[in-house]
């Protein structure tokens, strides 16, 4: 299905939200939408990211209510004909290998005492050179087999390095844990009980992107018992 054929559901969404709370919204300006934490309402509820799609929508849509771009492709949700999905954005020249990623859970995770967490995308990552890594960035598509739908987020990964030789874990999620970073909740991960595979690519600038994948079983994202 074409990008511009995907717009209408969007659209149809916010009919429906609007309709049922007798409401109308707007366009947002460019004020309102600039940060991503900023807070507003539309008369269809709450707006937790203030890019004019009501909260209800979003989940709905499949979007992120606390990110007014849900991709990461620089397109507001309001105005992304696929506002799950993108192609891969990153583009590095250099060929050295940088680092690794020695290991990626999407179930079955662990805290640091060895009790069991809740479901998320976790990379162990190691850095292989004799300088620090900074400037992380990922890309990583999840995919139904089932169905074969594919959704895909891009993000920067701000305050993450990795010290000469260290070896280090990425977590995202929505914990708020401090070295963590927030990802879609109403994103296949979360909704889909179908069997997903999931396809990370991170990379650092200056070295060359490492990819790894990793299928997670039918039955959705758990919490620990």
């Amino acid at each position: 299905m074409s990008k511009k054929l995907l717009i209408f559901p969007v659209a149809l969404v916010l009919m429906v939200v609007l309709a049922a709370c007798g409401g109308t919204t707007t366009t947002p300006t460019v004020a309102q939408t600039t940060s991503q934490n900023s807070s507003a309402a539309t008369s269809a509820g709450p707006d937790a990211d203030g890019d004019g799609i009501p909260d209800s929508a979003e989940t709905l849509l499949g979007t992120d209510p606390n990110n007014a771009d849900t991709d990461g492709d620089g397109i507001l949700d309001l105005d992304d004909n696929e506002p799950t999905s993108l192609d891969n954005p990153i583009n590095e020249n250099s060929t050295t290998v940088g680092f690794t990623i020695d290991n990626i859970l999407v179930e079955n995770n662990q805290n640091a005492d060895g009790s069991d967490a809740p479901d998320h995308l976790e990379l162990t990552v190691t850095n292989t050179t004799t300088v620090d890594i900074t400037n992380f960035d990922v890309y990583y598509t999840i995919t139904d087999t089932t169905t074969s739908v594919v959704q895909s987020y891009y993000r920067t990964l701000p305050g993450f390095t990795l010290a000469a030789g260290e070896t280090g874990t990425i977590h995202f999620d929505n914990s708020g844990e401090a070295g963590h970073f927030s990802v879609n909740p109403n994103s296949a991960y979360y909704t889909d009980t179908n069997e997903l595979v999931f396809e990370v690519t991170l990379h650092a600038e200056g070295f060359a992107p490492q990819t790894i994948n990793v299928t997670k079983d039918a039955g959705g994202a758990e919490a620990p018992d």
